[in-house]
């Protein structure tokens, strides 16, 4: 008999942390804790989601990534950390605490909050959000502890709030030529790549590419007009270098990340600097990956 994983989830209220707390409990022998800032959460949302999490068999543990104390009873005799914590303020310090008790209290391994394109390949202020997975990716890799990283591209939930689609006027828009490949993934499947991801030996400081689909701009904008039966007028906006010119611009004048950060991801995908290199899809035959037609088809978007 296996001996069951003991498995840490940080960021566990979270749009992915808690799909990735239910993927780990349906994979089965593996203890989840579920790490929240308050088991007594009175966020209606929030306090949804910590019960449902319970009812299906997660420990709820509390702690915070900005007290290292409170850290310390919740990793002790964790194998895996699983961190998905969003982008904000603590992303970097908060990640850091955590690495650095989970190497105290002898955790096996840690997976960042990444689920992103490769941000390795990319500069230094390509991506604001990005930079901080650089920079805990570094400070991971210096640690010493084993980690594995989740690549996933996009995901899919955010295809039609992608700088490409200003739906309001039935306009497709590109930068480039409307060929480079980008890859994208729900937040389901991503959670049931990390379910994997946890247990899998030959993933020792290895990072783990997945992608649901690899389309286009162009075949983006076809598969869109063919599910949901509606002709957008195709612009094109210039050139990647212009691109870069218009975030650059932009970002001097911004009173908020939000006017230029999803550019900045589209730069990364229709750059192909980001791109996933090495999809590792098959090395889990039986997750069939929702692709952006059945996506599309499902009406969420």
């Amino acid at each position: 008999m296996t001996t069951k994983l003991t498995v840490l989830v940080a960021g566990s209220t979270g749009m992915l942390g808690t799909k990735i707390v239910s993927a780990l409990l349906d994979k089965g022998n593996i203890d989840v804790r579920a790490m929240v800032r308050s088991s007594n959460d009175t966020n209606p949302e929030n306090r949804k989601k910590i019960d449902a999490m319970k009812a299906k068999g997660a420990a709820i543990i509390e702690g915070d990534v900005m007290q290292p104390e409170t850290l310390l009873p919740a990793c002790a005799g964790v194998d895996v950390v699983v961190s998905a914590i969003g982008n904000s303020e603590v992303t970097v310090p908060g990640q850091k605490n955590l690495i650095d008790v989970a190497k105290q209290q002898g955790v096996k391994r840690f997976i960042p909050s990444d689920y992103s394109v490769d941000y390795r390949k990319l500069d230094y202020g390509d991506n604001d959000n990005l930079d901080k997975r650089k920079e805990v990716f570094e400070y991971l890799q210096q640690s010493g502890l084993e980690y594995t990283l989740v690549l996933n591209g996009a995901f899919m939930e955010f295809i039609t709030y992608m700088p490409l689609f200003d739906l309001e006027h039935q306009i497709f828009q590109y930068w480039g030529n409307g060929e480079t490949p980008l890859d994208l993934t729900t937040t389901d499947d991503t959670a049931r790549y990390v379910a994997e991801a946890v247990s899998d030996p030959g993933l020792a400081n290895m990072a783990l590419e997945v992608a649901g689909d690899t389309l286009t701009s162009k075949q983006l904008k076809a598969t869109y007009e063919g599910v949901t039966g509606s002709k957008l007028t195709e612009k094109s906006l210039g050139s990647i270098a212009e691109m870069q010119a218009w975030i650059t611009a932009k970002k001097a004048s911004a009173s908020s990340l939000e006017e230029y950060v999803y550019h900045q991801y589209m730069y990364a995908m229709v750059s192909g600097k980001g791109k996933l290199d090495r999809i590792g899809n098959a090395r889990y035959p039986h997750i069939k990956p929702m692709t952006v037609k059945q996506f599309l088809s499902k009406g969420d978007s």
